[in-house]
């Protein structure tokens, strides 16, 4: 759960274009102790999550979706008006989620190993 959350923290950051220094000082902790809450290696507190969340502009729900498998999908339609089968449908978006979460997982694990070894 720590890794999914981390990924997730991570990914909002670099979409606001913002360095772990930029959030870390913000925080105020190290950019080393903001690193290993990035990789999962720490416990996150809700506290922690309010005050990313406010750094991120973004709302805690934003980070945490990942975790409690919401989504705003709805249901599409076929031409003919009938409803795909909404059982399949969410079936293919819980593997879609999933597969999205585990890649962005992999990415920031991958990059932290490259990151390591330089």
């Amino acid at each position: 759960m720590n890794a999914i959350l981390g990924a997730r923290i991570r990914t909002l950051r670099e979409e606001v274009k913002l360095t772990q220094e930029q959030v870390s000082e913000k925080l105020s902790w190290t950019r080393q102790k903001y690193a290993r809450l990035e990789k999962g290696m720490v416990d996150i507190s809700y506290s922690s999550l309010v005050n990313i969340a406010k750094i991120l502009n973004v709302a805690v729900d934003d980070i945490t979706k990942s975790l409690d498998g919401s989504n705003s999908y709805s249901p599409f339609f076929r031409s003919n008006g009938s409803v795909v089968g909404e059982a399949k449908f969410e079936y293919v978006i819980e593997m879609i989620d999933t597969f999205y979460e585990h890649k962005n997982l992999y990415n920031s694990v991958k990059k932290v190993d490259s990151d390591e070894q330089e």
